[in-house]
């Protein structure tokens, strides 16, 4: 039979009665003594206190089940976690504890969560010796009640906040090195949460200042990082080191998601204010409304957020769903020749090329650009790598993924990446000229975002010179069939990726993607 629980017999162990010392020691000799550093002597009631109060709690109410001691520790990490995260619930607790000869002032820190794990020594060690056999001692274990609900509740004294007075007559404004200072204007203590963009997006600036709001979404920006505003502070925020613009989303309790944006050159980095009584442009204000609400601004960094959900994209501005593109299987049967048994296609149009004592290659191009069938004979061959210098990478490194299939009677030629397919791709040893690509965002569309939070443009082509007899223009989802014997060019896809998450495949690392496919008939 289980031994029943008693928390007074805990009240003599050492650890409790070590915990009651430092508790005791530290709020009324150390704290302000300028022997340890206030961040150590700060932390250390936070654990002292978190190993008294759960028994504490349970030798005032009597609880004696497993159950109820359990709660009683719950309950004490849950208050202690509420007053360290919530201002609202800090000035609560204040307020209740200033009806009681022993008033409290709470600094909201996050970072005394870090004393939480306290609460999992007292039960481990705690909890155990409430169970044992041991000598009762009443006297002693009401002294200890006594004096831990006074080490408890008369912490030490609540500091008066510094004199306030006008920079002029007071000294320096405060100052740090930031583009912009986030100011909190109210007369309470705030929790601010910070989203920067991640360090894998790329942007291109001019497309991000001229409509914030729908040149990003929120899976671009990165974790929050929080911060503790004191009333009449600032928090500098910093320029991108290797962008000409930035971006962070900014929310705290009652403040929305609110966008933060600007050009490097227009607010570079400097020494700014971190005081709000600042009057030089470079204060964004947290404040409060007429109607008590938090906001930001106004100031012309402050935009909406991004929207949750992705708006409708307007007609003829939509880039081919995610599905459709060009693609192969791995890894790609290199040489041959390899004799076709069969070909299967399905509507999604991708293809089984069922080959002759070789495992089946799949591969996904428009019907119209799967000029094999059975009983053909294939070479075949892939490049990783694309060398030379193609006009529609815009300025870029030419990078990307090659396919080409042979056979005696086509040669298909399949990329994946910033340039489009090519003659010259095949390695013939009687090149054709090529001709001049150039491409530009569709007029009008603004784009949309991919899964990954990048923005997509859609492109549009324009051919001209060699093997076109006039100018020619060309979008995702068409071809053209050029002269002298050059092919049939089928675009797939053809967007520009002027906000892009780098780490997002399959090449979000250029500005420009396209996926093509070229269908070059053998020559009489």
């Amino acid at each position: 039979m289980e031994r029943p629980y008693a928390a007074r017999r805990a009240l003599l162990h050492p650890l409790w009665l070590g915990s009651l010392a430092v508790l005791a020691l530290n709020d009324h000799v150390l704290k302000g003594a300028g022997i340890l550093p206030g961040a150590i002597t700060g932390k250390l009631s936070d654990f002292a206190g978190l190993v008294v109060a759960p028994v504490l709690l349970a030798a005032l109410l009597r609880l004696g089940s497993r159950r109820s001691l359990f709660l009683a520790h719950l309950a004490t990490g849950a208050v202690f976690a509420a007053i360290k995260l919530s201002p609202a619930a800090a000035r609560a607790f204040e307020a209740f504890t200033a009806l009681t000869p022993f008033p409290w002032q709470i600094t909201v820190d996050p970072t005394d969560l870090m004393a939480l794990p306290a609460l999992a020594l007292a039960w481990r060690v705690l909890v155990p010796a409430m169970q044992r056999p041991l000598p009762e001692r009443p006297l002693a274990q009401r002294t200890a009640v006594v004096f831990g609900s006074l080490a408890c509740a008369a912490t030490s004294e609540p500091q008066e906040p510094p004199p306030t007075c006008d920079p002029e007559f007071c000294g320096v404004t405060p100052t740090e090195a930031g583009a912009l200072s986030l100011g909190n204007t109210t007369t309470g203590e705030r929790l601010v949460r910070l989203r920067p963009l991640k360090d894998s997006v790329q942007v291109d600036c001019e497309t991000l200042l001229a409509d914030p709001e729908s040149a990003l979404s929120r899976e671009l920006f990165a974790p929050a990082e929080a911060w503790l505003l004191q009333p009449g502070r600032g928090l500098p925020l910093q320029n991108n080191d290797t962008a000409g613009c930035v971006a962070y989303l900014v929310d705290a309790d009652g403040l929305s998601p609110t966008l933060l944006a600007w050009s490097s050159s227009r607010f570079p980095t400097q020494f700014v204010s971190t005081a709000t009584n600042a009057d030089d442009g470079l204060m964004i204000p947290l404040s409060l409304d007429s109607n008590g609400k938090l906001s930001l601004g106004p100031h012309e960094a402050v935009f909406k957020a991004p929207a949750l959900e992705e708006p409708p994209v307007a007609p003829g501005c939509g880039s081919p769903d995610e599905t459709v593109g060009i693609e192969w299987s791995t890894p790609v049967p290199i040489g041959g020749p390899w004799i076709v048994e069969t070909i299967i296609s399905s509507p999604d149009d991708c293809h089984a090329l069922v080959l002759q004592n070789k495992s089946t290659m799949y591969v996904c191009l428009p019907k119209a650009a799967m000029p094999f069938k059975a009983g053909d004979s294939l070479m075949i061959d892939e490049h990783d790598g694309i060398a030379g210098s193609a006009p529609e990478t815009n300025g870029e490194p030419p990078e990307g993924k090659v396919l080409i299939l042979h056979s005696d009677t086509h040669t298909v030629v399949a990329t994946r990446g910033n340039v489009l397919a090519r003659y010259g791709f095949t390695g013939t040893d009687a090149p054709l000229g090529e001709p001049t690509v150039e491409s530009d965002l569709v007029e009008g569309c603004t784009g949309a975002h991919d899964e990954c939070g990048s923005l997509l443009v859609p492109l549009e082509l324009s051919l001209l010179g060699a093997h076109v007899p006039s100018i020619s223009f060309l979008r995702a989802g068409k071809s053209i069939d050029l002269a002298d014997g050059y092919g049939t060019l089928h675009v797939v896809r053809a967007e520009a990726m002027p906000i892009r998450d780098t780490e997002c495949p399959p090449f979000a690392r250029s500005s420009r993607h396209y996926e093509s496919v070229l269908v070059i008939p053998a020559g009489p």
